[in-house]
């Protein structure tokens, strides 16, 4: 663990700029060593790994929210500890102080006592429980329930933090829980503390030379004599000014993995098929000439960050960091990735999303939220169909991932990646091996569930992604000319689908609905069923066919729509089969030819609900 020295009565000379040395452990301050944020929990798309205590439920919800859109709803409590908690071993450790806060609101008519907690096993093993904080939240206000300065007791193990009530058995909502303190890893040249090691590290210590700052991290010792002086500033400059890998030309044949063999086996075996390297070779050379290069991933929640424990962990970041560290550049991060939505959903999302930001770098990764059958696998191929014929030849790489039982799209998807040449990373085949030879835990991947990766899970993608890049780097990868191919698997009719605007549909009247939905990022031109007889939203566009972007749900909270087009009429069910409760899509009315299209869409029972998010024109 880093630690933070402050300077003593012989302070640095910012004339001279004298040596500095690191007290003892007895002069070090006692305050947490960093300001580093180890926890972030938001709900903005899962439920960051917070899970029931005890027979309750936990969902993410948009209903109410402390920051930004969503935060988890705490329901069916049976009793008063019954709650909300998080695994906290791999971020918190006996000893170390910490600063925690959360964010809670009830709605029970009353004010109720809050709390905070801790739950670990001591020395000897015997389950224990120590309390954060504890306040009254009053009847329908947001209260923060915090400690700056939390030390977790000598000897803990298994910490787990929760949220519950004293007496009160009411529903309750969480929000922003934070915490900050040392990070438990530490890299070399880090000054101020924040996990990164840039221009602003460099800044650090140069005041802390010049005696404008009395407190650095030990971590800026870059020479390792035990010294804190100029000689370090040197090193630090040449290490963030100097290049630190072969350049696409270079001698990446003879690259040296420096990782334990374990590890390089699963990089080994997520490196599915390396591809056609044409592509992302030239982003690369672009790269370490200077250029910019904007990286986009598209995908479901484990791509949005979903159970990290703050989106800095998460793989997308992780590996786009390395991107920027290893080839330079001027890298653009641009995360896509939205919490229960399939390739149906990326499919019309990314025009507005990833194409529009001329994403040069393109990773897909829906293996865990696809499902067999053509809806997801035309949607899937002409996701990335439509990402190959962009303008600006972006290089595409799928990503497949799996469940704790080995649930994947794998199999269909690998076979759109081989039509395509297309590399595919999978963590699939790394995770699995890695399980069947003892070699790592899905405890070692998960974050608690069965789907989501930890932070541990994210860091071995994003390492096999690093893995990828150096291999297709090698010599023997060296590819010819990228070629799209004009031969299919499933069918990429939807590749032509956008959102249609409002201002594009002709004739519009919209009958029984209203402008506008429950969701900011698709009210402009989304529409909600009012309820108010049932009178049909009708429009005329030119184009082959029509797709509905909806809120779907496996149960009976969504009703179904029956879409007619020139006469034609089809219904899209808002009930959907192992869906994940959030935006969905499905093919309306589709021709070989475009013409002009009258399209009416009505409820099929008036009665129930139905959000459309989007329309969507295949041109």
């Amino acid at each position: 663990m880093n630690q933070k020295i402050k300077k003593g009565i012989s302070s640095v000379s910012a004339a001279v700029l004298c040596m500095a040395a690191i007290p003892s452990a007895a002069d070090t301050n006692t305050s947490p060593v960093s300001a580093a944020n180890l926890l972030t929990a938001e709900f903005e798309t899962t439920n960051d790994s917070f899970t029931p205590r005890g027979g309750n439920t936990v969902a993410w919800t948009s209903d109410k929210s402390y920051s930004d859109e969503c935060s988890l709803f705490v329901s069916e409590r049976t009793a008063v500890w019954n709650g909300a908690a998080r695994d906290a071993s791999t971020f918190m450790k006996a000893g170390d102080q910490y600063k925690l806060s959360a964010a809670v609101y009830q709605d029970s008519g009353e004010d109720v006592e809050m709390k905070f907690s801790l739950q670990y096993k001591d020395v000897s093993g015997e389950t224990a429980y120590d309390a954060i904080d504890l306040k009254i939240a009053e009847n329908g206000q947001w209260t923060i329930l915090s400690n700056d300065a939390y030390k977790v007791p000598e000897g803990a193990s298994e910490l787990v933090i929760y949220v519950e009530t004293t007496e009160s058995l009411t529903d309750f909502y969480l929000d922003l829980v934070k915490v900050t303190g040392a990070p438990s890893v530490i890299k070399t040249g880090d000054a101020n503390g924040d996990l990164k090691v840039n221009s602003d590290d460099l800044k650090a210590l140069q005041d802390y030379i010049l005696g404008r700052s009395d407190e650095i991290e030990t971590s800026a010792d870059m020479n390792g004599d035990g010294i804190i002086d100029s000689f370090d500033m040197v090193l630090l400059r040449q290490h963030i000014l100097t290049p630190h890998t072969p350049t696409v030309s270079g001698d990446w044949d003879n690259y040296q993995e420096a990782d334990p063999p374990q590890r390089i086996q699963m990089y080994k075996d997520s490196l599915f098929r390396v591809g056609n390297t044409q592509r992302i070779r030239e982003k690369i050379a672009k790269a370490q000439s200077g250029g910019d290069v904007n990286i986009a991933y598209i995908g479901g929640s484990i791509t949005a960050g979903g159970s990290s424990s703050t989106h800095a962990n998460c793989y997308a970041n992780l590996s786009c960091s390395y991107f920027a560290e290893t080839f330079g550049g001027n890298v653009n991060y641009i995360n896509a990735g939205m919490a229960g939505t399939s390739s149906v959903v990326g499919n019309l999302r990314a025009d507005n999303d990833v194409f529009s930001k001329n994403a040069d770098i393109i990773f897909i990764e829906f293996a865990v939220n696809d499902q067999d059958g053509e809806r997801f696998q035309k949607s899937y191929e002409s996701l990335v169909k439509k990402c190959l014929l962009q303008e600006n030849e972006p290089a595409v790489i799928l990503i497949t991932l799996c469940t704790e039982s080995g649930g994947s799209c794998q199999p269909w998807m690998s076979k759109i990646a081989e039509n395509y040449d297309l590399p595919l990373i999978s963590g699939k085949d790394a995770i699995q091996n890695a399980m069947k030879s003892g070699t790592m835990s899905w405890s070692d991947y998960g974050s608690g569930d069965t789907i989501h990766p930890g932070d541990g899970g994210h860091k071995l993608i994003a390492d096999c992604i690093g893995y990828y890049y150096r291999q297709a780097l090698r010599s023997e990868n060296t590819s010819d000319e990228f070629a799209i191919t004009d031969k299919q698997v499933y069918g990429t009719e939807y590749s032509t689908a956008r959102l249609l605007k409002t201002s594009e549909m002709q004739n519009l009247s919209k009958g029984s609905w209203n402008s506008g939905t429950n969701n900011s990022q698709y009210s402009a031109d989304g529409f909600t069923f009012s309820k108010n007889g049932n009178d049909p939203l009708t429009f005329t566009v030119e184009g082959k066919g029509i797709m509905l972007l909806f809120q779907s749900n496996d149960n009976d909270s969504m009703g179904a729509v029956n879409i007619t087009v020139n006469g034609q009429t089809n219904t899209v069910d808002g009930r959907l089969p192992w869906t994940w409760g959030g935006l969905d899509g499905n093919l309306g009315y589709y021709q070989p030819n475009s013409g002009k299209l009258d399209v009416s869409v009505s409820m099929k029972d008036s009665s129930k609900n139905f959000i459309l998010y989007g329309i969507a024109v295949i041109e």
